[in-house]
């Protein structure tokens, strides 16, 4: 069986919730060495693929008097903390992330944003 690698293993990816820096940008704070930076990666369902959960969502919407609602379609969402800048590099390093692993690219699509 293979062995898995732990999360904070991973290409350096650091695990934890950043330090309140300058909003998120992935600046140091004065005094502190280590430069952290914010993606977030948004996994949907491709738009032909159908969804039985944003179904559910929309009929309980109606149910409970929000009829203006005309679909709903359910996702995921994942915020990764990088050690370092989110320049050419770990962005590429993030998208392999997440098409081998985050999402399932038969079914799914994804998109990252880096948080500022």
């Amino acid at each position: 069986m293979p062995q898995l690698a732990s999360p904070d293993s991973i290409a350096g990816f650091a695990v934890g919730s950043q330090s309140a820096d300058s909003g998120g940008t992935g600046v140091a704070p004065p005094g502190e060495d280590s430069y952290v930076a914010r993606v977030i990666v948004d996994v949907m369902l491709k738009p032909e693929i159908h969804d039985p959960q944003g179904e559910a969502v929309l009929s309980a919407s109606h149910r409970l008097g929000f009829g203006n609602m005309t679909r709903v379609r359910q996702g995921k969402r994942f915020e990764l903390e990088i050690d370092g800048p989110a320049d050419g590099p770990a962005l590429a390093a993030i998208e392999e992330l997440s098409r081998e692993l985050l999402a399932n690219p038969v079914i799914e699509e994804f998109s990252l944003h880096v948080t500022e």
